[in-house]
């Protein structure tokens, strides 16, 4: 006759607990990653918006006055490192055409590891406004 077999209780604390609650933690920080570097692409597209409607606003100036449009450029890019953005290369142009202006910047942002256990690692950001300007 077969004798049951009697199973140790398992522990709380085991090895399938311990990797389920670091690929938890691990999965919960890069969401708070893209989330954070999500809201600040879209924070530095709003202030590229807002130069566009400055722009649009006062067309003939920036149109006509190359110094003007510059300032304006500079101020942009103030508006952008003024939300977080703090990459010392950050690019920026307005680009004035026939019947249309390009507003846009580039820029680099960093993904971080908790504890700084990796090296960050870079992602280029691009981000553009195009403006039509009425006749």
């Amino acid at each position: 006759m077969a004798q049951p077999t009697k199973y140790k209780q398992p522990r709380v604390i085991n090895v399938v607990s311990v990797t389920l609650v670091i690929v938890l933690l691990s999965a919960a920080w890069a969401g708070y990653e893209m989330i954070r570097i999500g809201f600040l692409r879209q924070e530095a597209f709003r202030m590229v918006e807002e130069t566009g409607s400055t722009f649009a606003g006062r067309r003939q100036l920036y149109r006509k006055n190359a110094a003007e449009r510059d300032a304006l450029r500079l101020r942009m890019e103030s508006q952008i490192r003024s939300v977080g953005v703090n990459d010392p290369d950050l690019e920026s142009w307005i680009e004035v055409e026939a019947n249309s202006v390009h507003l846009g910047a580039v820029f680099t942002v960093w993904y971080r590891w908790p504890f700084d256990l990796l090296e960050p690692f870079p992602r280029d950001v691009q981000i553009e406004e195009i403006v039509v300007l009425p006749e």
